[in-house]
């Protein structure tokens, strides 16, 4: 039987203050409820990237950023775009992320997908240039800051 684990750390410290700050908003009672409702699916991804044995570092960040980015979310479609993780759109050259992904998750996603299939070319640069912001001096030990 598996156990999942509570969030713990800075984690729980982000999320706490994020109710805390939504309680104190002067904000419409909808509003309200969607921000509590991202904040609730933002904490069943982080747990899950948690029992998944990410570096802590990476899930403190992403609930940082993704707290702080709730406090600004008014509609349903908002709020899916930031806490559901997906692809950065590729336009034939690159992957271009929206204002709604920050790059500890989206490395997260480029891990995940590496694990099923290898990576095309482009989607390991995005990969590497990710692992490079967000691991610089572990990066330059690696790639030897060809990144």
């Amino acid at each position: 039987m598996s156990r999942e684990k509570a969030l713990c750390g800075e984690t729980l410290l982000y999320i706490a203050a994020c109710y805390a700050e939504v309680l104190a908003d002067d904000i419409p009672t909808h509003v309200r409820e969607l921000r509590f409702a991202a904040i609730r699916e933002l904490q069943k991804y982080l747990i899950t990237y948690q029992n998944n044995g990410y570096d802590q570092r990476l899930i403190d960040a992403i609930a940082e950023k993704k707290c702080r980015m709730i406090s600004t979310i008014t509609s349903k479609s908002e709020m899916d775009l930031l806490i559901k993780p997906r692809c950065p759109h590729f336009d034939g050259n690159r992957f271009i992320p929206d204002k709604f992904m920050v790059p500890e998750e989206e490395l997260i996603c480029w891990s995940e997908t590496s694990l099923r299939a290898p990576l095309r070319s482009e989607a390991f640069e995005r990969y590497a240039e990710l692992f490079g912001q967000v691991y610089p001096e572990k990066s330059k030990e690696i790639f030897g800051g060809a990144v």
